[in-house]
């Protein structure tokens, strides 16, 4: 059914593995917006779930009088997904120098930090990770391609699909360690309930986190001020506040608002 939001002239209802958000008095052409399966709590690829990047995408649109279809594909996907379409966008892309001229960075949402989660001692370093047994990471991510270039003879790296697989790994003992954004591991741990207590390392690398777009985008540079500047206005009336308390709880929000 479609849902309500705050904004009386906005409707957003699901059709299978998409959903749009369609203001009343929209008249430009639709964006997709491609969202990746179990990215959560940044993307959950799903009108129930949509992720913080999802709400505050849906908020864009409103704001913006845009008609937004948010199209759900698996994760190693979404990147070759928008690239193809001139009308994509894509949620929760980490921005960094081999992907800077494939897409317009359209807005830049918050920093994530990439450490180490264990179950006991800390590690502070990959290569400490990886020579204590088996690391758990992402497949298709810049993190999996870390670990593997420091990988040893007789070292194991354990790639998930799912984000939520490599807590589960951690979580049962099948790996020592698991490599993944910080916020993402801590938000996972909470929400599948594990008893065990996580362990975080120091921060290993970190990374601006975008709403980014195809380069061949109609209208691509005035969007991504008009974006910015409604991003702005969110952040000014309490509104990012309120979907990063609900996401990621006040500790973490308070931390990201600094």
């Amino acid at each position: 059914m479609p849902k309500d939001s705050k904004e009386s002239n906005w409707r957003c209802g699901a059709v299978g593995l998409l959903w749009a958000c369609v203001a009343a008095s929209a008249t430009a052409a639709p964006v997709n917006i491609y969202v990746g399966h179990g990215q959560m709590p940044f993307a959950g690829g799903t009108e129930q779930a949509p992720g913080l990047f999802g709400e505050l995408s849906e908020q864009l649109c409103a704001r913006l009088q845009l008609e937004c279809l948010f199209r759900s594909v698996p994760w190693r996907r979404v990147q070759h997904e928008a690239a193809a379409d001139p009308s994509g966008l894509v949620l929760n892309l980490g921005r960094f120098p081999e992907r800077e001229d494939k897409f317009i960075w359209l807005v830049d949402v918050l920093s994530t930090r990439y450490c180490v989660a264990s179950l006991g001692r800390p590690f502070d370093t990959l290569a400490d990770a990886l020579a204590s047994g088996p690391v758990a990471v992402m497949s298709g991510t810049p993190r999996a391609q870390e670990l593997r270039a420091q990988l040893r003879e007789g070292q194991q790296i354990v790639e998930v699909a799912d984000p939520e697989q490599g807590a589960e790994l951690l979580n049962s003992g099948r790996v020592v360690a698991w490599y993944e954004i910080e916020l993402r591991a801590r938000y996972l741990w909470r929400r599948l309930g594990y008893s065990q207590t996580l362990t975080m390392g120091r921060p290993i690398g970190q990374l601006d986190s975008y709403i980014a777009g195809n380069t061949q985008l109609n209208g691509g540079q005035a969007l991504q001020q008009r974006m910015a500047d409604a991003f702005v206005e969110m952040q000014r009336d309490g509104s990012w506040r309120r979907i990063l308390v609900e996401y990621l709880g006040e500790e973490d929000a308070v931390r990201l608002l600094r």
